[in-house]
């Protein structure tokens, strides 16, 4: 299983709410569906992926989720595919936890190692999200006009001959 942002996201979230039945139950998807989700076999719906951030966020809250350890000192950067979260001012992509001697949570503030902006962990990484969905979006609407093109210049030549 290939780590990335969003099956580490959704194993803290399934491990906070109990099990990763509990938390199929919570997205109201059956267990296979989300056990796809989470060995990066099929992609999170946005939709649900908000949704278990903002479940993971009251977890945090009330101690039943874990923040995840990090390397004191280490740029953060957080990625989805090839894109990277970025900052909203200077399209920096590292960032430093505000408090760094307090653990990262969803709610934790982060600062631009650039320009200083501050942002919400949790408000980056949702923001990433719908940026990964925008980008998928625009590589299938690509691929679908490229495809027409191709198919539109083969019946040209069919016509020709």
């Amino acid at each position: 299983m290939k780590q990335t942002l969003y099956t580490e996201t959704l194993a803290r979230a399934a491990e906070a709410e109990g099990g990763t039945a509990a938390l199929a139950s919570m997205l109201h998807v059956p267990e296979k569906t989300l056990e796809r989700w989470m060995n990066g076999r099929a992609q999170t719906p946005l939709r649900a992926f908000l949704k278990v951030l903002e479940r993971l966020t009251m977890h945090e809250a009330s101690g039943a989720a874990q923040a995840p350890t990090m390397k004191e000192g280490e740029p953060l950067s957080f990625c989805m595919g090839q894109l990277l979260a970025r900052c909203s001012r200077c399209d920096s992509t590292e960032f430093a936890p505000a408090e760094p001697e307090k653990p990262l949570t969803l709610v934790s503030a982060l600062a631009c190692r650039a320009c200083g902006e501050k942002v919400t962990h949790g408000d980056l990484i949702s923001q990433l999200a719908q940026d990964a969905v925008q980008y998928a979006h625009a590589m299938t609407a690509a691929r679908t006009r490229r495809q027409a093109s191709t198919a539109s210049a083969r019946n040209k030549s069919d016509v020709r001959r």
